[in-house]
């Protein structure tokens, strides 16, 4: 007999571990991989402001995290420092203020911890559906722009040449890897979430022979250590 919240787990483990490995391999081509772990601590602003206003901290950590995701590639463009600084000021202060806003959060919030640091097995029914749907909504996105990703992944400058819009694509992606993000931090936890993202692409970019396998090994990678991690 296999239990509700065991099948949620496995579930939403599965949808995590394929989602953020598949994701990972173009966030390891297009070196974003400190940009992915912004956006985990990102969402930790978003997760507080929830708790604070009294609606579901998932929706409020998508909505924070795919805003500020959005804000900066423009950011990005007309500053004259560099990806790395300005993602290296955004990460420790959006955890710092993230950590100010919860300290205004009344009362003991048990399901906090499990933001921080990942409860697969206290995902609730409504958390699956949430889940589910951001899901569906990301795989659909990940369809339409895949080859044109794929292309600029490789070599952007050969993208804008081919008429990709490169800077429209780099919107969605944003969005695409925050909603990939939010999706699993109810899951493993915004401490460990980049892990997810990054660790199966590093994996399969170092075995793999081709993009393809490079897509199949990561993905495996990353649901077969959600279901180890669950079953263990």
């Amino acid at each position: 007999m296999i239990y509700g919240f065991f099948l949620r787990a496995i579930v939403v483990g599965v949808i995590s571990g394929f989602l953020c490995a598949f994701i990972g391999v173009f966030v390891i081509l297009r070196k974003m991989a400190f940009f992915s772990h912004a956006i985990a601590h990102i969402a930790l602003t978003g997760v507080a402001i929830g708790f604070l206003v009294n609606v579901n901290p998932l929706a409020s950590a998508l909505g924070f995290s795919v805003v500020v995701g959005m804000l900066i590639p423009p950011l990005i463009e007309k500053s004259r420092l560099s990806v790395d600084t300005i993602i290296g000021i955004l990460l420790p202060s959006s955890m710092a203020i993230g950590v100010i806003l919860l300290g205004f959060v009344k009362g003991y919030k048990p399901d906090l911890l499990s933001y921080l640091f990942g409860d697969i097995l206290a995902v609730s029914s409504k958390d699956l559906y949430i889940i589910l749907g951001l899901a569906v909504f990301s795989i659909v996105l990940m369809y339409f722009i895949f080859n044109e990703t794929t292309i600029m992944s490789f070599d952007e400058d050969w993208a804008k040449v081919s008429g990709i819009r490169v800077k429209y694509l780099n919107y969605l992606f944003v969005l695409l890897l925050s909603l990939i993000v939010v999706i699993s931090i109810k899951i493993v936890g915004i401490i460990l979430v980049s892990a997810l993202v990054i660790i199966p692409g590093a994996a399969a970019i170092n075995i793999a022979k081709n993009l393809r396998e490079m897509f199949i090994y990561s993905i495996l990678i990353g649901v077969l250590g959600e279901l180890v991690g669950i079953i263990a």
